[in-house]
């Protein structure tokens, strides 16, 4: 039996077949206002990485997944220096094997270099974190232990990122925390997903973020419709609503 993603790759691959993609995804969006969100956020992150980066620009892809933006990365900066962070152990075989020319890590960036429990949603890989979280159905996990790793001590001598992508259901501010010293020292560019749905799990707080990356760190958060600087209140007010991707510059 194939699994929930399986059936809708299998469903989407059918509709792609006899012309009929944009009607289903249409039809999809209507009833989930949030994979309509998703799908804008994910073109607004391309636009941003084209206009971007660099021949040469390095990036840091934290929470890889399939590998979709690193490649984009990839394609964009084919002189670049990019690595990877992927806990999932099936997602990071398949991106260390589909990415050879990438440093792709078997571990989670946090805010500690040690280990952890990890919490992995074999059906839907996606959901995985160092955090157990509400899903949108009952779905089956298994628990292992992964590497840690801070960014601070974990990238290479030398190495200056030009932009990090960060989306790690609901532990973006334990990854920021790791990586204070690299973020106020080379001002990378930084895409990181902050919402309700996954930060509340690890009692992160849209004003812990907030105050890490623009009052100690001194970037200024946007989000992906471009509005924005966002003061700390304006930050707050739009935890719970379909805006999770922003952008830290």
């Amino acid at each position: 039996m194939k699994v929930a993603g399986d059936w809708r790759r299998a469903v989407k691959d059918g509709a792609e077949r006899v012309g009929l993609e944009g009607a289903l995804r249409a039809a999809y969006e209507w009833r989930n206002p949030g994979a309509r969100r998703d799908r804008t956020d994910n073109d607004r992150l391309r636009q941003l990485l084209a206009f971007s980066l660099r021949e040469d620009s390095n990036c840091i892809d934290v929470g890889c997944h399939r590998g979709e933006v690193l490649a984009e990365m990839i394609r964009l900066a084919p002189r670049g220096r990019h690595i990877a962070f992927e806990p999932v152990p099936a997602s990071y075989a398949t991106l260390a094997s589909a990415f050879p020319g990438a440093d792709v890590r078997h571990a989670a960036a946090s805010d500690a270099d040690g280990e952890a429990e990890f919490v992995v949603v074999p059906d839907e890989p996606s959901f995985s974190g160092l955090r157990e979280r509400t899903y949108p159905k009952a779905m089956r996990t298994e628990r292992v232990t992964v590497s840690t790793q801070r960014l601070d001590t974990a990238l290479p001598e030398g190495y200056v990122p030009h932009f990090v992508k960060i989306d790690v259901e609901g532990a973006e501010l334990q990854v920021l925390a790791g990586a204070r010293e690299t973020l106020s020292r080379h001002r990378p560019i930084v895409w990181f997903e902050h919402g309700a749905g996954g930060a509340d799990h690890y009692g992160t707080r849209p004003a812990d973020v907030h105050r890490l990356l623009t009052g100690e760190i001194g970037l200024r958060i946007f989000d992906a419709d471009g509005e924005g600087p966002y003061s700390e209140a304006d930050f707050e007010a739009v935890f719970t609503q379909p805006m999770w991707s922003f952008v830290a510059h």
